[in-house]
């Protein structure tokens, strides 16, 4: 070919120094740069899930550098192919195939391997699922040597018909499939007894929790047994029955029965153990029931005496035993204290009507609207034989709390029973008070009594209370003992109770920090059928009148300690007589006598003039003395029917000392009288601002 004249002359020095640069640069030119694809990175094998199956199981392998494309990944289990049924970079799903053998997990991707964990892979010895329902005496024995897989199960084997399915020592069954597991029925019976040796396993035919459904007795036949028996990997569906997924259930259907014993329950989806509500646990001890996703335990407030402290029930989805309400009224019960706390769940008074005994250290928690209440449901003072012991230990002491914290997060405990075992001693109770506990309650609190039922509080902690710390309902219930009690950080005030009730309390308790109201709240209540000494407490006590509007009548010796504090809401007062009439003569009694250092003082809950009736005394008795006490805002009405009106009225043939005394800001007189016929022996008392002036004339 000829080639054009510009291209056959010489180049010139310029050009030849171009074209050489641009052959040295440019792709292709000049010398082969002999540069080859980088080599891929090599695969990894993180985890393998599950670790265990049967042939045909899928498993998931996570790992890096993975093929995207399911043919460019190669997986072998002990040297066998497996199919690839999806593929990404970090994720190669797979099934075991057959033939497979137990050992190591291995991947090729572009001609490079890694090898993984190990693989079990559990012997096929398939169960005929033509044969679901057992209705004669079978036994099922050991066939496999060591821990390998007895009996494979695709399907809910059914023991009904009055027959017994026994289990033997060291039998392992691997259950397949939503709906797989052991049901007893129609009188059928399980009996599954192992060893410590050679224990019986319920397994899933993967490690996966929900693999298989359970082991459900709906039966009360009298072999229904597990001991040393484990189940694991159950959960898959609910059951039927409870509507509750759970890897051991007793159902409702027959009111079932069985035995629980040294058994572990573990890694399954659901509860570890559910029972419904009329199934019996006819023996439960030394379990060990752990990593199931919900409560190891859900049974109701009857059952709750089955369940024993030397179990196990910690590291599940839930930390508690779930107790759903029903009433204790057939037998007495007591509370094992267990190793995570008992969950009261519904909103709903779980009654008790039979003796109920909670160990020392036992935690119970109440969910919203949920409380202890002893008493029937339809009617409030109708005699129960219920009692609640809760006898704690300064080392381990009983806690009673709600499961929300603060104020008012569960009803509280009432008690409507006069049983001597009715105990709070060393118990913690706090977050009561949500609501009232009695149809005739009008207040909430932690603890309220009702009635003539009966109480003996030791060294407890009352706190936290949506209302009151204590409310005593009623003036026949009684704080048989209360001694060394703390009363703190209620919503209202520490206690709500009747004037001749303040007898019980005592000046070792605490009742002063922070509570809502800063005073034992006395409602009124007339003092007619024994004498009644108020002692000092770290808080006033504030009086109001009755439910009628009356002030509180005084019949027998009322006397107050030096140093105590009485406040009196508008219209109260105390008056020495009946209710009825005014100048009958009467024993009563006001004997107040403090000291220099510890006056006794008596005013309003409001400064002022008139704030309150005042005192009236209508009784000729030697005690009544008013000794270095400070009264001040009597007066604000006239105390009997014939007159009178200060903070001192004398009326028919009353007596009275008053010396030492502070009188000041009535309404009226400091002292006035009523009718003639008075005495008074009036003693280096001072007055001031009394709106009468200091005694009336007599």
């Amino acid at each position: 070919m000829k080639l054009p004249n510009s291209l056959t002359k010489p180049a010139s020095l310029p050009v030849l120094i171009t074209i050489l640069v641009l052959s040295y640069l440019l792709p292709g030119c000049g010398e082969d740069s002999g540069g080859d694809d980088p080599t891929p990175a090599a695969p990894t094998i993180t985890t393998i899930n599950p670790t265990s199956g049967i042939i045909g199981t899928e498993v998931t392998i996570i790992g890096s550098n993975f093929s995207s494309t399911t043919g460019e990944n190669t997986v072998t289990f002990n040297g066998i192919t497996a199919t690839v049924t999806s593929a990404s970079s970090t994720q190669l799903v797979v099934e075991v195939p057959e033939n497979a053998t137990t050992g190591a997990v291995a991947v090729v991707v572009n001609d490079q391997r890694v090898e993984g964990p190990t693989f079990t892979v559990i012997p096929a010895n398939l169960y005929d699922c033509n044969n679901d329902e057992i209705t004669e005496n079978t036994t099922w024995e050991d066939v496999e040597p060591g821990d390998a897989v007895d009996y494979v199960i695709h399907c809910a084997i059914s023991v009904k018909g009055n027959a017994l399915l026994t289990i033997e020592p060291g039998v392992t069954i691997a259950f397949e499939g939503e709906e797989s597991g052991i049901f007893t029925s129609e009188g059928g019976g399980l009996k599954a007894v192992g060893t410590a040796s050679s224990p019986i396993k319920f397994i899933g035919s993967s490690e996966n929790k929900g693999t298989w459904k359970g082991v459900y007795f709906a039966s009360n036949h009298p072999e229904n047994w597990l001991e040393y028996v484990t189940v694991q990997h159950a959960g898959r569906t609910a059951s039927s029955q409870s509507d509750e997924k759970g890897a051991v259930q007793l159902t409702r259907k027959e009111d079932s029965k069985a035995a629980i014993v040294n058994c572990t329950i573990d890694d399954n989806d659901g509860y570890g153990i559910f029972i419904t509500e009329e199934s019996v646990l006819s023996e439960f001890a030394n379990n060990v029931i752990t990593n199931n996703t919900a409560a190891p335990i859900g049974l109701y407030f009857n059952q709750l005496g089955a369940l024993d402290a030397a179990s196990d029930y910690q590291g599940n989805g839930e930390t508690y035993v779930e107790v759903r309400e029903n009433a204790i009224d057939a037998e007495a019960m007591t509370l094992a204290m267990l190793n995570v706390p008992y969950r009261f769940v519904e909103s709903s008074k779980y009654d008790i009507n039979q003796a109920l005994t909670i160990s020392p250290g036992s935690i119970l928690e109440f969910g919203n609207g949920a409380g202890f209440r002893l008493g029937d449901q339809s009617s409030d003072c109708v005699t129960t034989t219920g009692s609640l012991n809760a006898s704690g230990t300064e080392e381990n002491p009983i806690i009673f709390r709600g499961i929300a914290e603060g104020k008012g997060s569960w009803l509280g405990i009432g008690f409507n029973s006069s049983s001597p075992n009715n105990r709070l001693i060393y118990c913690e109770v706090s977050g009561g008070g949500s609501s009232k506990l009695y149809n005739a309650a009008k207040f909430a609190a932690n603890i309220s009594l009702q009635c003539e039922s009966k109480l003996t509080m030791q060294h407890t902690t009352i706190s936290e209370s949506g209302g009151y710390g204590i409310y005593l309902l009623d003036e026949d219930a009684t704080l048989d003992t209360f001694e060394e009690n703390a009363l703190i950080n209620n919503e209202l005030a520490p206690i709500y109770l009747q004037l001749p009730q303040v007898a019980y309390l005592d000046a070792a308790s605490a009742y002063a920090e922070g509570n809502g109201r800063a005073y034992i709240e006395v409602a009124g209540g007339n003092v007619e059928e024994e004498d009644l000494t108020i002692a000092k407490l770290e808080v006033p006590y504030r009086m109001a009148v009755d439910p009628s509007g009356r002030p509180t009548y005084i019949e027998k010796v009322l006397t107050i300690m030096p140093g105590v504090t009485l406040e009196f809401e508008n219209a109260a007062g105390i008056i020495l007589g009946s209710p009825s009439v005014d100048c009958i003569a009467t024993a009563g009694g006001f004997h107040a006598v403090g000291t220099a250092e510890e006056p006794i003082v008596l005013k309003g809950t409001t400064e002022g003039q008139g704030s309150w009736l005042g005192i009236g005394i209508n009784s000729s008795t030697a005690d009544n003395q008013l000794i270095y006490c400070n009264i001040s805002g009597g007066g604000s009405k006239k105390m009997y029917n014939a007159g009178g009106k200060g903070n001192i009225v004398i009326h028919c043939k009353g007596k009275a000392e008053v010396k030492n005394c502070s009188i000041t800001n009535s309404g009226s007189w400091g002292i006035d009288f009523v009718q003639g016929g008075n005495t008074l022996i009036d003693e280096n008392n001072s007055f001031d601002n009394n709106a009468d002036g200091e005694v009336a004339p007599n």
